[in-house]
């Protein structure tokens, strides 16, 4: 049986592999130098698929005894995937309204432009991105879970220390 946090990794990796799979295949099809919102998509994608797999390999590569350094990675993690999901967001819509041509086609016949499996290669990388960004946002969800029933248990160790050492004074202002 897998743990919350190998199924995150997990998770992860599949988001790091749609995400290169997106930018080399599905939002590559222009030349670079024509459209500066498919370079965006790409980078986009290939910043979210390296930072996917660090976090994926962390789980087995990184282990703190320390469960302070763990909640800070945790925070580290939600900032990551916060971003990400944003940058993803803005980075589809830009590739797809961009890329759309629309101030172009009152004038123009685009359809030249572009084929048919270009056309088919847009809506994938659309459809991509959107899996992108939902399986980021299940392993946000996941690690803000986490997050917050970790921050529970330690205020409950903490009132248990506090009351244990109340109760340890009054004892010894018994005692004498």
């Amino acid at each position: 049986m897998l743990s919350r946090k190998e199924l995150v990794a997990i998770i992860l990796m599949l988001a790091a592999l749609l995400s290169v799979l997106n930018a080399a295949f599905f939002a590559n099809t222009l030349p670079v130098y024509v459209s500066y919102e498919q370079l965006l998509q790409q980078v986009v994608c290939v910043g979210t698929a390296y930072l996917c797999l660090l976090y994926a390999l962390s789980t087995w590569m990184y282990h703190s005894n320390f469960s302070r350094t763990r909640q800070h990675m945790r925070y580290a993690l939600l900032l990551t995937l916060l971003l990400l999901i944003v940058a993803n967001l803005v980075g589809a819509i830009a590739h797809m309204k961009l890329l759309s041509f629309s101030q172009f086609k009152e004038s123009t016949d685009i359809s030249g432009l572009f084929s048919p499996f270009d056309v088919a290669c847009k809506s994938v990388s659309l459809a991509l991105s959107i899996l992108t960004t939902m399986l980021l946002l299940i392993v946000m969800m996941a690690v803000f879970v986490t997050i917050i029933r970790k921050h529970k248990k330690r205020s409950l160790q903490m009132h248990k220390r506090a009351a244990a050492r109340k109760s340890q004074k009054q004892e010894l202002k018994q005692k004498p």
